[in-house]
């Protein structure tokens, strides 16, 4: 959308404009291309600008919540565009050295002197470094590694130190990204998206999120001709694409800018030379979609198609909006007329009665999208698989031919389609049918070959008659079948991510073909009435295959790349992905989380680690595994041997802080004490410990885990914890420790409520003399909170305390606020449950059933704490009210319930209510008998069996085998296990490999979890 004509608002300071007058520069600008600048939202309000410094407005209105929302980098990316402001081409570097000069080198000396004599300051990586190491590999193969080699490193590294990437950065090249050592394991989960660049140079592979969501996802860059990765940009928000989405990783026809799915439903833009995860440009347009929608990348990568609701008419959905540069946020589904960035809601007439579903009778109908939409060529269609044209000017649609599966050639010309009669190629133009139908047994996949000739392979399923076959056409014409056992993947099918069978080679003379017996079949199709099969290749593992530049095959699966040379079958590269070798890495804890992208799997057997400027920690005798995994990456794009440089190699950590002078070095120094710890002999521990440990061991863990959290932040999670664990140490008869963790609680509200608690607790257990100290806490709490609002849970446990110890008139008044306070709102029966349990603790039964009876007040859905209050009916022997409780609308008998009926021994209860729960069978409900016959329910903790040892083991072994980035989730499940029958020990072990970052859901919230279902049995905060 160009700025000229449009009216926008700006919100916000707009400092980049300028810092004392930015917002009116910004204003000036805009009103000299000829924009009009209002100051608020209206109906004729085209665009609305937020400033870095605004948080801008809340779109409650529906005039906002139609209106495109930019950022003010996409302010500043507009007016220079359309001010004429871009950046002036510059003028061609001097040459460095001519291909001609490279060849007449014939041995190591003469190229080592033409080296040495050349002008490095004219070093152009993108135009020189190819052809220069292509005639170092060429020199290697005849002479080895030579000095022509290690000097052409030296001089390498020192022209890209003469020539930062930006002209502000003066940093060593080592230091600024020009020439960095990288290792290519840098996803640490499975490949959920890849694409081959146009150009076929570079491959790109995006990872989802892991156990720390937070980190985000993870972009790789891979030259293909060298099979190595030369880019690695973590902390992808979000993580990229989702698994088995399709199509989440897109390039520019330029190789210049990727767009990638990313933080679920946004899209971004990126430079494949990017160091960090933020795009250039983004959209949010989706309203909240929970998975990735389909989206095309414009050839010229500044504009997208996103696959999204808009016109609900009937007509063609989805938008049209600029991916530039900045922020765009925007509701196209609010849209109620035509818009510049929405489809055009006018369809002609033969494409509307296509669009109706049959049969609809209604006179509204949401109408088709683009489905797996792709531009032509030239930029000026969109194209969909479902056999859709669309004008990219207009947004009106230019002919639709229904089809199952409909693939454009590369010069968009010709469309072949699918459909029930069979195979049709069009004209891509208008629709026509050129020919067909070909009758080929209905055609699984379509995949055009690039280059002159308009090469088209249909790949069909096998049958009782006939096998898999790839049957070959030129132009209009069927010139060719071959046999080929290709897995059937059916193109367009949801769920099946990025598989890809079929790959022509530049020119369409070749092909390689995945296939159902894990290889890869490479054919000749130089006359496609006689095709043969060149060679076979191993590919187990693999899902999809491409053919890259330089004659390199391009394998990728869920956890491997591989690079095969086409010619020879020779590999180039073999990654694969999430090895966990036994042993310790390199750093451990603290180090290992702040170093984690150095840190890499060298093979099954052995950890490694590179530091920058220039070295590795891994085991000797390692040079030819090191040389195959890393390289220098230059710029981001180009990958240069190892081997042709002296590069580092340390044994270990410490010697690595001993013998470099770097960041890496000075940080490993930080950690000396750490890393000077002996080592472990190799042997394997023995886990789990054994059980020394007791439940005070965990109270004392719990507390420590909240030590270092911001309070104001994770206080809503802290009080209500505290609280818990402050009513068990009660109920325990550990007054002192009980009135210990209440200082522990940040809330004055939940303070009170906390020590009046456990002031009801004590007294009922007789014990008057603490039950006193903690009422009389909670009173001068009371005070100094005087005049503030008190909640029903504060009110309602004050009033129990009052009542516990003796002041009943106190008690009477402090009833009458908590009643008076209950609401519904956010919570359903929160403050009901609330105020019936503090009257059941403190024995007005009266007044809870009161309340109970009053069936007016009640909310008509429950409430996330049932389990726990049912529990605690259930074990406090109050099996009346949970009765009660279960006749009411609306409340369903948690597996927790039947848990504590069965300790409870009441297997009646436990059929009764436990009939609709497959978890209840004959062993459990013969348990509960067991338990009513013996009078005792079981005594917590628990006492670990032979058998729990032996599965807590297990379990232990299973995570040792995970990769680290993936062990959270696990070893939390290991932790509930180990606490549940008992095993204070391991539980506390694993606690401390729980990250201890500062976010109550990981080691606090896991602390806790381990002390309730020690405790308790359940992993619910116990009331």
């Amino acid at each position: 959308m160009e700025l000229r004509g449009r009216t926008v608002v700006l919100y916000g300071d707009f400092r980049s404009f300028g810092r004392r007058s930015g917002r009116k520069k910004a204003i000036s600008r805009l009103e000299a291309i000829g924009a009009l600048v209002t100051d608020a939202v209206s109906d004729r309000t085209d665009l609305i600008f937020l400033s870095g410094y605004e948080r801008g407005p809340i779109p409650r209105t529906e005039k906002m919540l139609r209106t495109p929302y930019y950022d003010e980098a996409a302010l500043l990316g507009m007016l220079e565009r359309e001010e004429g402001a871009g950046a002036v081409a510059a003028d061609d570097p001097p040459p460095f050295l001519s291909p001609a000069a490279l060849a007449a080198a014939d041995d190591s000396a003469a190229l080592r002197t033409l080296l040495d004599g050349a002008d490095w300051s004219a070093f152009a990586p993108d135009r020189d470094l190819p052809p220069l190491r292509a005639r170092l590999t060429e020199l290697e193969r005849a002479e080895g590694v030579t000095d022509a080699h290690r000097l052409a490193t030296r001089r390498l590294h020192d022209s890209c130190r003469a020539k930062p990437l930006h002209p502000s950065d003066t940093r060593p090249v080592r230091d600024s990204g020009r020439a960095k050592l990288l290792h290519p394991y840098g996803h640490d989960g499975e490949i959920v998206g890849h694409a081959l660049s146009p150009d076929g140079r570079c491959l790109a592979t995006g990872s989802w999120v892991s156990d720390d969501y937070d980190a985000g996802g993870v972009l790789q860059i891979w030259e293909v001709a060298t099979g190595r990765c030369v880019n690695t940009v973590p902390w992808i928000d979000g993580g990229v694409g989702w698994p088995d989405y399709g199509g989440t990783i897109q390039w520019s026809a330029d190789s210049t800018r990727l767009a990638m799915a990313y933080r679920t439903n946004s899209v971004g833009v990126w430079s494949p030379t990017a160091e960090q995860g933020q795009p250039i440009a983004s959209i949010s347009v989706s309203d909240g979609n929970s998975r990735p929608s389909p989206f095309a990348l414009s050839p010229d990568g500044l504009s997208v198609y996103f696959h999204c609701g808009t016109n609900g008419d009937g007509g063609l959905q989805g938008c049209l909006v600029p991916l530039d540069r900045g922020e765009l946020s925007w509701l196209p589904n609010h849209v109620d007329t035509d818009h510049p960035y929405t489809m055009a809601r006018q369809l002609p007439e033969a494409v509307r009665r296509e669009f109706e579903p049959a049969g609809s009778e209604d006179d509204f109908s949401v109408g088709q999208w683009i489905e797996g939409p792709a531009w032509s060529p030239d930029g000026t269609r969109l194209y969909g698989t479902n056999a859709l044209a669309v004008d990219a000017a207009t947004r009106r649609v230019l002919w639709y031919a229904p089809a199952r599966i409909a693939r454009f050639s590369p010069s968009g010309e010709r469309v072949a389609t699918v459909t029930h009669r069979g195979l049709f190629l069009r004209d891509a133009a208008d629709g026509r049918i050129r020919c067909g139908p070909f009758a080929l047994g209905r055609p699984c996949s379509l995949r055009w070959a690039d280059g002159p000739a308009e090469r088209l392979a249909v790949l069909t399923p096998g049958s009782d008659t006939a096998l898999p076959a790839v049957h070959v056409f030129d132009g209009d014409r069927h010139v060719g079948t071959a046999s080929i056992p290709h897995p059937e993947w059916a193109d367009g099918e949801r769920w099946t991510g990025d598989r890809n069978a079929w790959a022509w080679a530049p020119g369409g003379d070749r092909a390689a073909c995945l296939t159902s017996e894990a290889t890869v079949e490479i054919w000749s199709f130089t006359d496609p009435a006689d095709a043969r099969r060149l060679r076979s290749v191993p590919a187990e593992g693999f899902h999809a295959v491409h053919w890259g530049a330089d004659d390199t095959l391009v394998l990728v699966g869920d956890v491997q790349v591989r690079f095969v040379a086409a010619g020879t079958a020779e590999t180039v590269g073999d990654f694969t992905f999430l090895r966990v070798p036994e042993g310790r890495r390199p750093v451990e804890g603290t180090l290992a989380e702040d170093l984690r992208e150095r840190i890499f799997a060298l093979d099954d057997h052995t950890w490694a680690m590179t530091l920058q400027p220039g070295a590795v920690i891994a085991p000797p005798g390692n040079d030819d595994a090191l040389d195959s995994t890393l390289t220098w990456a230059v710029d981001r794009r180009h990958a240069w041997p190892v081997r042709w440089d002296e590069l580092q190699v340390l044994p270990d950590a410490l010697a690595a802080a001993d013998l470099l002078d770097s960041q890496d070095a000075e940080l490993l120094r930080e950690f000396r004490e750490e890393l000077e710890e002996p080592a472990d002999s190799g042997e394997p521990v023995a886990w789990p410990p054994p059980n020394t440990a007791g439940i005070d061991d965990l109270y004392e863990a719990a507390r420590l885990a909240l030590a270092g959290l911001d309070s104001d932040r994770w206080g809503f999670a802290i009080g209500p914890y505290v609280r818990a664990a402050a009513r068990l140490r009660a109920r325990q008869g550990a007054a002192e420790a009980a009135m210990a963790l209440i200082e522990d609680v940040p809330d004055a509200m939940d303070r009170i409520a906390a020590a009046s608690d456990v002031a009801v607790i004590l007294a009922r257990a007789g014990q008057a003399g603490p039950a006193r100290t903690m009422f009389d806490r909670a009173g001068a709490l009371v005070t100094e909170a005087a005049g503030k609002e008190m909640n029903a849970d504060t009110a309602s446990s004050f009033g129990a305390a009052c009542h516990a110890l003796g002041d009943v008139e106190l008690a009477e008044d402090w009833f009458g606020r908590a009643r008076d306070a209950i609401t519904v709102e956010p919570n359903p029966w929160k403050d009901h449950l609330a105020v019936l349990h503090a009257l059941l603790e403190c024995g007005r039964d009266d007044l809870a059933r009161e309340i109970l009876a009053d069936r007016s007040s009640h909310p008509p859905v429950g409430y996330t704490s049932e389990p726990q209050w049912l529990v605690y009916l259930v074990r406090a022997g109050r099996v009346d009210l949970a009765r009660d409780f279960q006749a009411l609308p609306g409340w369903e008998v948690p597996y927790e319930v039947l848990t504590a009926l069965v300790e409870a021994g009441r297997p009646d209860l436990l059929e009764k209510w436990g009939d609709h729960n497959w978890a209840v069978n004959d062993d459990v409900v013969e348990r509960a008998h067991r338990i009513a016959a013996a009078g005792t329910p079981p005594i917590r903790p628990l006492t670990p069996s032979d058998r729990d040892i032996e599965e807590l083991a297990e379990g232990y072994a299973e995570i040792q085998r995970t990769p680290h980035a993936h062990r959270n989730r696990p070893t939390e499940l290991l932790l509930q296990r180990a606490a549940e029958c008992g095993h204070i020990s391991a539980t506390l072990d694993l606690l401390e490999l729980i990250p201890d970052s500062g976010d109550f859901n990981d080691r606090p919230a896991n602390a806790f979890s381990g002390l309730w279902l020690a405790l308790t049995g359940f992993d619910r905060e116990p009331w």
